[in-house]
């Protein structure tokens, strides 16, 4: 059945907000929340930098493994988010921004661009996160030792 352009903003809508929602929760260094917009699944993949990661818990295990020791909090900045509806319970959301981590003494690293996939899926009646992928820019050749 095709959906109307009324049916696609609210699909838009309810994605865009659990997605800014999502951010909320890295942003806060909260990774049980964080991870909670993830389909528990072990059809849920996380790709990043040349890693996947197939499956719910092995999602899990990467995160909490990545996550450093006294960290404050991300700091998470979107330029640009573009989200495409794929049918009545799929939808994908593609963005650009900059991050950095502070600790607990203050201290905050450098800022790094990213670009960020996630499609996001409906089931059950709650939306969740199926397949989310992250890249960071390739260094430059001569900054590669």
């Amino acid at each position: 059945m095709e959906l109307t352009a009324d049916q696609k903003a609210a699909i838009a809508d309810t994605v865009n907000a659990l997605h800014a929602a999502s951010w909320d929760a890295w942003r806060a260094a909260d990774v049980d929340k964080g991870l909670s917009y993830f389909l528990n699944s072990p059809d849920t993949w996380w790709a990043e930098q040349g890693q996947v990661w197939q499956g719910y818990a092995d999602i899990e295990s990467a995160f909490r493994a990545a996550t450093p020791a006294g960290l404050s909090r991300y700091n998470i900045t979107i330029s640009d988010s573009r989200t495409l509806v794929l049918g009545a319970d799929a939808a994908a959301v593609l963005q650009h921004g900059v991050f950095s981590a502070t600790d607990s003494a203050g201290t905050t690293n450098p800022e790094q661009s990213f670009v960020m996939s996630a499609t996001w899926v409906r089931r059950d009646g709650q939306w969740k996160v199926l397949y989310r992928r992250e890249s960071l820019p390739v260094p430059a050749a001569d900054s590669i030792r």
